[in-house]
């Protein structure tokens, strides 16, 4: 399946963190950062996002300043991250997405992955809690399940199409 972005994409153009997205004449495309996704920082600069992450758009040209970047207008086709293991994540139809870390080369920013939706609240409410282990797990996975509920707030676009390396999504 060909991903095809939609062809009245909004693009602007940002300053960047210089950090982590760097401009490099010997790289292609004058940047590793190209084809990742980005965010803007509370300085108003351009970043690539940490594993969890909101993301903003998609960079498709990087400058010794600026970023040219794509906003989540129109269908964009942003990386899939992998897992420790080197497989891609799988994301399915209808997923938000998050901003996640390519676990198979550490600390590898812009690229995403599908959020993590909440399991069944209603199971740990119905825990028998006896011990104060008992009450700690509960209260440790209802914690993960609420990180999970904001996660899931948090998640960007709609996953349309998707392949072994990228999806395409939409707003």
């Amino acid at each position: 399946m060909a991903l095809k972005e939609h062809p009245h994409v909004v693009t602007t153009s940002i300053p960047h963190d210089k950090s982590t997205i760097t401009y490099d004449i010997t790289k292609k495309n004058r940047s590793t950062a190209v084809g990742k996704v980005y965010k803007i920082n509370d300085a108003g600069k351009a970043e690539l996002p940490a594993d969890g992450e909101e993301f903003d758009g998609v960079i498709i040209a990087v400058d010794s300043t600026h970023i040219t970047a794509a906003y989540m207008f129109g269908g964009l086709r942003v990386p899939l991250a992998k897992a420790a293991d080197g497989t891609v994540v799988t994301v399915a139809r209808s997923n938000k997405l998050v901003a996640g870390v390519d676990a198979s080369n550490s600390n590898a920013k812009g690229y995403v992955k599908a959020v993590t939706l909440p399991t069944d609240l209603a199971a740990l409410a119905a825990a028998d809690i006896d011990t104060d282990a008992e009450k700690l797990t509960a209260y440790n996975d209802a914690r993960t399940q609420i990180n999970n509920v904001v996660a899931a707030l948090k998640g960007k676009g709609s996953v349309l199409a998707f392949d072994t390396t990228h999806a395409l999504i939409t707003l």
